[in-house]
């Protein structure tokens, strides 16, 4: 190496400060009450675990209220078939499977609930191992920082010994100088990475950027040493909420044929006129970057027309398509499980490699460095050293966060089956 970048190994290191730290929330944010205004103006906040963010978030997250909210209409409207008086029992023949879709769809509102629940700890989780992992990120800067420093002393003094069996020049220290500015640079984005990753908590448990968050200190989890993938899918199959929604649906179109068989007149109202199955979003496919298949949806018009016979056929072919439905979520969950499982397979592997990496850089620098002070290496091959030091630890903390985040994605595609362990 004849030349000495400035600082540029260090680059992705604040990247993933940035980028890393942060995730997508998975719902709108609820302001927090404002302080009382009589209260002191200094506040002793004590710092947040883990459990009791996601405590916070249980309670605050504006999603689940919303989820909460579609269930209570689901159970009023049940009730409001109940309580259809006897002439309209008497003219809606279809009344008796109308309170049997109802019933399914209180159930479809609970598996909701419940997917809801596991997508808003899924987001405190992560968000939260996300404040954790920026702060061991801005360790890493700080020691370097340190450590650069303490070299160009060194340097300086070594230079204006001027022992031309020493290899510092004043290049070399105006490298060393140059490339601790640009370390500083890198660590103001670094704690910049750090406010964000906990306004993206904040988010993730539904409170206002007003809320005094302290997010104490607590380790990334340790390593999983061994999943099976099998086990795995067949606790997602078993418990997502987003089958149930699909076996659910697909069962409400069966009764839909029978419910329009009970109809005489030439125009039949489905289940579809007293709820909106379009309301909840269909996730799209992505095939840019990366691939990701997208779901597809129930049809159901309000009203089927004409005959009964064609009205029957019709609900029907719209049954076929609910099938249908539910095979793909079925195989979607069964994807989403596997991908969650293989990032938990890379991210242990390289946790695994870069632990015996991370020690053998730990040793080639401190070799180097002890030269150095002795004048008997040249800055370069000390920027050299301590650079793959630190970014050797960076990417070990960037694998840990890895696995961490894998682990979080494994409980939530498994719906709590596999819990992230303590």
């Amino acid at each position: 190496m004849t030349g000495i970048a400035p600082f540029g190994p260090f680059a992705p290191l604040a990247a993933c400060c940035l980028a890393l730290a942060l995730s997508p929330a998975l719902a709108h944010a609820q302001d927090a009450a404002a302080p009382d205004a009589a209260s002191p103006a200094i506040i002793a906040v004590t710092p947040l675990s883990l459990s009791q963010c996601i405590d916070l978030g249980m309670a605050n997250q504006p999603a689940l209220d919303a989820a909460r909210a579609s269930l209570a209409a689901a159970h009023s409207g049940y009730r409001g078939l109940n309580n259809i008086g006897v002439v309209g029992r008497i003219v809606a023949k279809d009344l008796p499977i109308r309170q049997q879709q109802a019933c399914i769809g209180i159930g479809i509102a609970e598996a909701s609930l419940i997917q809801a629940e596991w997508e808003t700890r899924y987001a405190v989780r992560r968000t939260f191992y996300s404040v954790q992992y920026a702060r061991h990120q801005k360790t890493v800067l700080e020691s370097a920082l340190t450590k650069l420093k303490s070299a160009t002393d060194k340097a300086v003094l070594l230079e204006k010994a001027g022992d031309p069996e020493f290899k510092v020049t004043k290049i070399d220290i105006d490298v060393l100088n140059l490339n601790g500015m640009l370390l500083k640079s890198k660590l103001a984005e670094a704690t910049v990475g750090i406010q964000k990753a906990v306004a993206a908590l904040r988010e993730a448990m539904g409170v206002g950027p007003d809320y005094p968050l302290e997010v104490a200190v607590e380790p990334l989890p340790a390593i999983v040493e061994s999943l099976d993938k099998e086990t795995l899918i067949a606790s997602a199959i078993a418990n997502r909420g987003e089958l149930v929604q699909a076996n659910s649906a697909q069962r409400l179109t069966e009764l839909e044929i029978a419910a329009q068989s009970k109809i005489r007149s030439s125009a039949g109202r489905t289940f579809a006129a007293g709820s909106d199955i379009h309301a909840k979003p269909i996730p799209q496919g992505v095939a840019n970057g990366e691939y990701r298949p997208g779901a597809i949806g129930i049809e159901m018009p309000t009203t089927l027309a004409g005959p009964k016979a064609d009205r029957m056929a019709r609900a029907s072919d719209l049954s076929a398509r609910a099938a249908a439905v539910s095979e793909k979520a079925h195989n979607l969950v069964s994807l989403e499980t596997e991908v969650a499982y293989l990032k938990w397979l890379e991210a242990s592997t390289k946790v695994r490699n870069l632990k015996d990496a991370v020690a053998t850089a730990a040793r080639i620098s401190e070799s180097v460095s002890s030269r150095f002070e002795t004048g008997r290496v040249s800055g370069e091959e000390l920027l050299r050293a301590r650079t793959l030091e630190e970014q050797t630890k960076a990417l070990y903390n960037e694998a840990f966060f890895q696995h961490a985040l894998a682990l979080a994605g494994l409980e939530r595609v498994t719906a709590g089956a596999f819990r992230v362990p303590d």
